[in-house]
């Protein structure tokens, strides 16, 4: 209980521009399985508004404040497509499915089949983790 992830992306707010915000998670009490009964969130405007970088994640322990990472699960990525890169790349750019089913001139529901295909392939339950496996794998360098 003395770690927490910290996520910094990029959300589209209400006056249709993107910004920056940071998105912490810890885990407050635990049960005797080791699951999490309490979780705190919290989300705040990142001070760091220039950057263009869609999404970065660590792990942070507070008690020594070192920043641990690895802790992904293997995953391959050899199996997706030239398309399925392209959208990943397009959402780690911050692009909502319609943006990019606009600028690729698919429809928004073929979009979302792909999105889906990546979150499988990549063993991700998220766009934020999927984009951080394939940070891992070298698919976004």
């Amino acid at each position: 209980m003395s770690y927490k992830q910290v996520y910094e992306l990029r959300v589209l707010n209400a006056d249709n521009k993107y910004v920056r915000v940071i998105s912490q998670h810890q885990v407050l009490e635990m049960d005797g399985e080791h699951n999490p009964l309490w979780v705190l969130g919290v989300v705040d405007l990142s001070p760091n508004q220039t950057s263009d970088e869609a999404v970065r994640f660590r792990v942070v322990n507070n008690k020594t404040g070192q920043i641990i990472s690895g802790l992904m699960n293997e995953f391959s990525t050899a199996n997706l497509t030239k398309r399925e890169i392209q959208i990943l790349k397009m959402i780690n750019e911050g692009m909502l499915s319609k943006e990019i089913s606009d600028k690729l001139s698919i429809s928004i529901y073929t979009v979302n089949g792909h999105r889906q295909n990546i979150l499988q392939k990549l063993n991700a339950d998220n766009a934020v983790e999927a984009i951080n496996n394939a940070r891992k794998s070298g698919l976004l360098d």
